[in-house]
């Protein structure tokens, strides 16, 4: 406020005020502590007192993505520049992560509601998502898979089966990714994707769900080397 108001010699009102804020950080109410701490912090942030600022994080709780990004701010600086890049990536990724389970939950319900127009839409957009965030073939694949199943999509289906089976080999290829230099992922096994890969073809040649694609040739030649399994 003093800032938008631009009040002659406003630093004189600096210690009472922050004094009121380090109050309210006793409060019994989080938000009310929340919001004091995050007070505080742009205070002796616009100081440039960043050490003093970033014991206010402290305040934040662990799962308060606010508190990541302000940790990283804090880094970029500190000169802690390998710790702002880790810090930022990580919230890049989370947040790939929750906004793909958002988008899935809007497209089970409009899928519930027989929205088909805004199913397809939603599918759209979790595909772009995958590809802004660069998380691979398979992931921008697999989406599409549900809403093929559901409208009995016979070309959709068997394109996405095709792209899923092809992208398996770097369904990590997000760690190879510059938007997560900074980050260690855990190295994928060979031993580990032969068994999604086995375990996808008999997914695929379930009858139940994809009894439809039984007359499709391309469908059939998919499935034909899933494990213990043949095609009639």
């Amino acid at each position: 406020w003093r800032l938008a108001k631009n009040i002659p010699d406003s630093e004189q009102y600096d210690s009472d005020i922050s004094a009121y804020y380090i109050r309210a950080l006793s409060s019994n109410d989080e938000n009310i502590r929340t919001k004091a701490a995050d007070s505080l912090f742009e205070f002796y942030s616009r100081k440039e007192q960043y050490e003093q600022a970033e014991e206010y994080l402290a305040y934040f709780s662990e799962q308060n993505p606010e508190r990541k990004r302000k940790q990283a701010l804090i880094y970029s600086k500190t000169n802690r520049v390998k710790e702002a890049y880790k810090a930022y990536e990580e919230l890049l990724f989370s947040g790939y992560q929750m906004i793909n389970m958002v988008l899935n939950s809007i497209y089970m319900l409009a899928l519930r509601d027989k929205n088909m127009e805004k199913a397809h839409k939603l599918v759209e957009k979790q595909k772009g998502l995958a590809d802004i965030f660069e998380m691979g073939e398979y992931h921008e694949a697999s989406c599409s898979l549900d809403l093929a199943v559901s409208e009995k999509d016979e070309k959709t289906t068997i394109e996405t089966m095709e792209r899923m089976i092809a992208g398996l080999d770097k369904i990590c290829g997000f760690a190879k990714s510059t938007l997560y230099e900074h980050l260690e992922f855990k190295d994928v096994s060979d031993e580990f994707k032969k068994e999604l890969h086995d375990n996808l073809l008999t997914c695929f040649k379930d009858e139940e769900t994809f009894g439809y694609m039984k007359n499709n040739m391309r469908w059939q030649a998919l499935v034909s080397s899933a494990p213990g399994l043949s095609v009639q």
